[in-house]
């Protein structure tokens, strides 16, 4: 991604973020939205077999075995839940696993900011239910204990009111052509501040371009 570069001070999660076991699941109307565990595997396994669900991936396949799914699921756990806010999504009604998500990285190597990622069962798209879990998940997330912080950012996700501080930003980026998840985070206030083609990653087509828009938004 070609962009100009700015170095701004700004706010930011203390890290060590909380580890899972001081995380409360959040529930919202139809959702039970908590932290993943290893009893959680063969769920896990369930929705990353699912070619629907993985299109957004970097590698754009459903996972060949448990064992790949079991090595992703360790994004969830501890340690590495000292540097991500990650959890799964599960309905309320009967317990079941039917998506995931959350701040997967503090540095997004686009733009600088935290990014944001969700996937979701297909039996679970079109329902609102990626807007209801981000739209609670980013409420927890901006509640986190913050620290002020020196970062390299992107030039054109910086928002600044006057002199001072740049207010701080999270990130999520998808592809031009996902109209869905677009309209959720546009629904969601996200600002699309950047369109890059870069090589992609996807086995099924390793090395072609693809277009994707970047989006911001703004800590209240």
């Amino acid at each position: 991604m070609e962009s100009s570069w700015a170095v701004v001070e700004t706010t930011l999660p203390c890290v060590p973020l909380p580890p899972n076991s001081q995380r409360e699941p959040i529930r919202t109307k139809r959702l039970v939205i908590r932290p993943m565990r290893e009893d959680d595997l063969e769920a896990y396994h369930e929705l990353r077999s699912q070619p629907e669900a993985m299109t957004g991936t970097s590698l754009g396949r459903p996972d060949r075995n448990i064992d790949e799914s079991r090595s992703a699921l360790q994004d969830f756990l501890s340690p590495r839940d000292s540097k991500m806010f990650l959890f799964g999504v599960f309905l309320a009604s009967t317990g079941q696993l039917i998506g995931e998500g959350g701040v997967h990285t503090l540095v997004s190597s686009s733009c600088g900011w935290p990014e944001i990622g969700y996937k979701f069962r297909k039996e679970a798209w079109g329902q609102g239910y990626a807007t209801e879990f981000l739209r609670a998940l980013l409420e927890a997330w901006w509640k986190l204990p913050r620290t002020h912080v020196t970062l390299r950012v992107s030039s054109p996700s910086i928002d600044s009111k006057g002199e001072g501080e740049a207010t701080e930003q999270i990130h999520a980026d998808a592809d031009v052509d996902n109209i869905g998840s677009r309209k959720v985070l546009e629904k969601l206030g996200f600002i699309q501040f950047s369109e890059w083609t870069e090589p992609d990653t996807q086995e099924h087509r390793l090395g072609q371009p693809v277009t994707l828009v970047g989006y911001r938004l703004s800590k209240p």
